[in-house]
């Protein structure tokens, strides 16, 4: 097993630098507290590069690559563009329209976050089975 690098090597900074700079990516410091993780915003999304070693290999957190994702040197500039335009131009998923009480009985927070999805139809039929129960 390797060993991850305590380290950011001169050369390979310079390397991103230069490959997110050819696309407007801007490139910041250091992230504090780390040693090897760099700070970059592309339209307004922050995205964070850490060194993994070998010369070129950096893992890519940002929007819709929560988890991180291992890149090249010369692929981060062109994942940081495009997941960053893809978020952008995804329309925001409207908020349903769902009430505080649903045939007299409160609406849990889980359920108002997933009214209109099965989870949300699952709970009003058993509200009105157990209702017609009663």
């Amino acid at each position: 097993m390797s060993v991850l690098p305590r380290t950011l090597p001169t050369a390979a900074h310079q390397q991103l630098a230069e490959a997110l700079a050819a696309v407007g990516v801007d490139l910041g410091g250091i992230k504090p507290g780390t040693r090897v993780t760099l700070v970059a915003t592309y339209k307004g999304a922050t995205w964070e590069l850490t060194y993994l070693g070998h010369g070129s290999v950096w893992r890519a957190t940002g929007p819709g690559h929560e988890r991180g994702t291992g890149v090249f040197t010369n692929e981060a500039a062109d994942l940081i563009v495009s997941a960053t335009d893809l978020s952008l131009d995804a329309p925001p998923r409207p908020q349903p329209a769902a009430p505080r009480t649903y045939s007299g009985v409160v609406v849990p927070r889980l359920v108002l976050q997933h009214w209109d999805e099965p989870l949300g139809d699952g709970w009003r039929l058993g509200v009105r089975t157990t209702l017609a129960a009663c």
